[in-house]
């Protein structure tokens, strides 16, 4: 999602005429926030001329691509492994979350090393014609280690709390990054937790933040909703209804309280689906606030929704880099969120850009959710520093960063 606007040195100091050939790699193209950071990243890396994308994605998630019209044309797309007969079930799973136990251990222990055959090929033959390899998601170490392109890493999750999910599979993960020429992490908070935990790898390390097209999200914003929802005022979250990383609960209590001890009576949106729909909605039926809080389900285009909110809040036990926390900034937007690991208290400067409250704190919650609806001098100190903090998070800022990286490693 870098977009700079002069020629890298290429790799050998070829002529200058030959493009730059950069190969991304996802594991999986689905409509989570690493994949929408990737297609800002494609579309600005695709209008230099200087540059020749390829975006290769290992499993081909059929109609689960929502965003693959959004890829720029001039994009080269490579799914690694296209067989439906080897795909059927992980799609299946992302649907469902759960597979039949026979299902299960037939997927992973016949049709996953077939899987990972194809990949490995697949990437060889790739790596072979291309001069940098990013990989996205940090999924595909174990395909790299003999792989002599220059490659990069980009890890967009809190390493504290993914050593705390997984111990062991972070650990490997981390022997495993040193695989990588360099390592991006995505808040300066991240850096020093893989710092912290692999110092062998710090002088692999650099944050480069997430960046957004302020321009694109502007008229995206404008573009209007027959909806008439979107014309009263309304709080808004837009998030992942899936608890194990989310903590809607937290926001669903501190709205009922907002309700209950200020009296306010502006509707709660919740933009977005997940697993633990059923579970919120059932939430919100025992807190007495089912009327008052709307499941609108994902939008393709969030924009207009966030532009016309009183008050945007976001609820998470962790994050990586929260891409909705820079959008709310790019649309001048009153913001309350956690202040969990990672992101949030870089992107809303440490409380002056937005308010932070505790994870799982529902009276803190609460509080700072009225103060945000209801202090006019409180409000107009968050517009401005939120809109001076916000160029931190725009290509003008950001594109020197990535040039860098390239020129280091070629």
């Amino acid at each position: 999602m870098i977009y700079f606007l002069y020629l890298c040195p290429v790799k050998n100091k070829e002529e200058k005429g030959k493009k730059m050939r950069i190969l991304f790699l996802l594991s999986r193209f689905l409509d989570g926030g690493i994949d929408m950071v990737l297609i800002d990243y494609l579309r600005h890396l695709s209008q230099d001329s200087s540059y020749s994308l390829t975006l290769a994605i290992a499993t081909d998630m059929g109609d689960l691509e929502v965003f693959a019209d959004r890829i720029p044309q001039n994009v080269a797309v490579v799914h690694m492994v296209k067989a439906d007969c080897l795909t059927r079930w992980r799609k299946r799973k992302i649907k469902e979350q759960k597979l039949p136990l026979p299902v299960k251990l037939y997927d992973e222990i016949a049709l996953a090393p077939l899987r990972r055959f194809l990949v490995k090929r697949e990437l060889k033959k790739l790596a072979a014609n291309h001069d940098v390899i990013i990989d996205f998601d940090s999924c595909f170490y174990s395909f790299l280690r003999h792989v002599h392109v220059p490659k990069v890493a980009w890890f967009h999750f809190s390493f504290n709390q993914s050593l705390q999910q997984n111990r062991r599979r972070t650990l490997r993960i981390g022997r495993r990054l040193q695989y990588y020429n360099r390592i991006v992490c995505i808040s300066e908070t991240m850096q020093q937790e893989c710092e912290s935990l692999f110092p062998e790898l710090k002088n692999k390390l650099s944050v480069i933040y997430n960046a957004k097209d302020r321009e694109t999200i502007l008229a995206r914003a404008s573009e209007s909703l027959e909806d008439t929802r979107i014309r009263q005022p309304y709080l808004l979250a837009v998030e992942r209804l899936e608890e194990s990383q989310k903590d809607l609960t937290t926001l669903l209590h501190a709205y009922s309280l907002l309700r209950k001890q200020w009296h306010h009576t502006e509707p709660l949106y919740l933009l977005g689906k997940g697993h633990s729909e059923a579970y919120l909605q059932q939430l919100a039926v025992e807190l007495g606030i089912a009327e008052h809080v709307l499941f609108l389900g994902f939008s393709s285009n969030p924009y207009p929704w966030i532009a016309n909110c009183q008050l945007l809040v976001h609820s998470a036990k962790f994050e990586g880099l929260p891409t909705i926390l820079i959008e709310g900034l790019m649309l001048d937007r009153m913001i309350v969120a956690t202040d969990c690991p990672t992101g949030p208290k870089e992107i809303l400067n440490r409380g002056k850009a937005g308010l932070l409250t505790p994870v799982g704190d529902v009276q803190a919650m609460a509080e700072a959710m009225h103060n945000a609806l209801t202090d006019k001098t409180l409000q107009t100190q968050l517009l401005v520093n939120l809109q001076e903090h916000r160029q931190q998070f725009m290509f003008c800022h950001t594109e020197k960063q990535f040039k860098q990286l390239i020129n280091d490693i070629i």
